[in-house]
Order: structure tokens, then C-alpha cells, then sequence
């Protein structure tokens, strides 16, 4: 499980892709409750902010989602890492 959550922070575009693929639970199951047809929302996810995705992911499923502390932590750490304000600039603050 420490390997999977290394290289998701060095490539979660296929890291979700593949968790999509193994166990579509994963991915599906958090975006269940919004307007949007099932698939849209995950993959509007994976093509801009990978890393926010994977991390609600994983908080919905280890931590009950964003109803606690852990989970809003996993989430906001996620869209950090998205933003580029760690990891020399990648993401949206990329020059």
C-alpha cells in the first residue's frame, strides 16, 4: 500500500486509471451523490486535478469521506500537490 500511494504521487493519472480499472468501486462509488452522470465527474477529475481526485478517493473510502478531519486533510493536501505549490511547480503554477 506504501508503494501505491508513492508512485501516486509521481504519476496519479495512471494510478487512477489503473485503480479505475482493478476496482471501479474506488473511483465510482465517491461521486455517487452528485448531478452529474457517473463517469463525468471522475474523469473531469483525472484530466485536471489528478492528485485532488485520487486523494477524495481514497478518503471516501478510508476515512468516510470528508466528514472528519483525516479525510479534509488527504483532500487538502491533494489539491496542494495539484496546485503546484509542492513539487518544484507542477500542475496549474507550472511556468
Amino acid at each position: 500500500m506504501c508503494l501505491f500511494a508513492a508512485v501516486g504521487l509521481l504519476a496519479p493519472r495512471l494510478v487512477l486509471i489503473l485503480a479505475w480499472i482493478f476496482n471501479s468501486g474506488f473511483v465510482l462509488l465517491p461521486f455517487n451523490g452528485l448531478d452529474l452522470p457517473s463517469p463525468v465527474a471522475p474523469i473531469l477529475g483525472l484530466i485536471f486535478l489528478p492528485t485532488t481526485t485520487l486523494a477524495y478517493c481514497w478518503a471516501s473510502a478510508s476515512f468516510g469521506g470528508l466528514s472528519n478531519f483525516s479525510g479534509m486533510l488527504i483532500l487538502a493536501i491533494g489539491v496542494i500537490i495539484d496546485l503546484g505549490l509542492i513539487g518544484n511547480g507542477r500542475g496549474l503554477a507550472k511556468r
